[in-house]
């Protein structure tokens, strides 16, 4: 009985994966390309809902691999929309056809925005942009992490494929406090000028405490510098 409701959801989504899949296939404009992108969305997040109903209803092991694997197909034709979109899009502005903020010039005076696709937006295309380069770089790439995930036993979601296809940044590496103490005073020599300023003026504007801690402690910081300077 449990089983009804998941099964029952599970029989729209060949028709839905399929029906997005065509659009894709018969798609000639970036506008078709999008439309076929927005159904395999709905595909997704049906595919997504039936499986999470389905492990909340305890169906069988069956129904929930099915499910997976639908919204794995559905995620796929997503993510193919976004990289055929990213080409067009791109090639678009090569041919001076899509001014600032995403304005199309279509003849004179006369554009297409941002506005005329209300889900575009410079996020959207900077995904559209981050499939089609992993792609580029590592073809086949989307589809091996979707069936990694159903493999193991995942789901494959966007929020996995995402972190696939991210491009690995480089992180700064973490500074030890007395590393960027040091290197922010030699650092204050060269902003403050003190290369070009004439040390006996410094001497005589001191006091005579001040003046002793100088002359103590300089032959030490030139002894410390010249074993820096030796470093690789």
């Amino acid at each position: 009985m449990n089983e009804v409701a998941p099964i029952v959801f599970l029989g729209n989504l060949p028709s839905l994966v399929k029906k997005a899949a065509d659009q894709l296939a018969s798609a000639t404009t970036a506008a078709e390309v999008l439309a076929a992108r927005d159904m395999a969305s709905v595909a997704y997040d049906a595919a997504k809902k039936a499986g999470r109903l389905a492990k909340a209803k305890q169906a069988r092991d069956e129904v929930i691999v099915r499910t997976a694997h639908a919204q794995a197909d559905a995620l796929e034709i997503e993510a193919e929309a976004k990289r055929l979109f990213a080409d067009e899009y791109d090639a678009a502005q090569e041919r001076g056809e899509i001014r600032k903020h995403g304005e199309r010039r279509v003849s004179g005076s006369e554009t297409v925005g941002l506005s005329d696709f209300p889900d575009l937006s410079a996020k959207a295309i900077h995904e559209s942009r981050l499939i089609r380069n992993a792609e580029k770089a590592d073809p086949g790439i989307v589809r091996r992490t979707l069936d990694e995930r159903l493999a193991n036993g995942e789901e494959p979601t966007r929020a996995a494929l995402k972190r696939a296809i991210q491009p690995e940044t480089k992180r700064e590496p973490i500074v030890a406090d007395d590393a960027l103490w040091l290197w922010g005073r030699l650092r204050d020599f060269e902003r403050q000028g003190y290369f070009s300023k004439d040390p006996s003026t410094l001497l005589n504007g001191m006091t005579d405490p001040m003046r002793a801690d100088v002359r103590r402690l300089l032959p030490r910081v030139l002894l410390f510098l010249e074993r820096m300077e030796k470093q690789k």
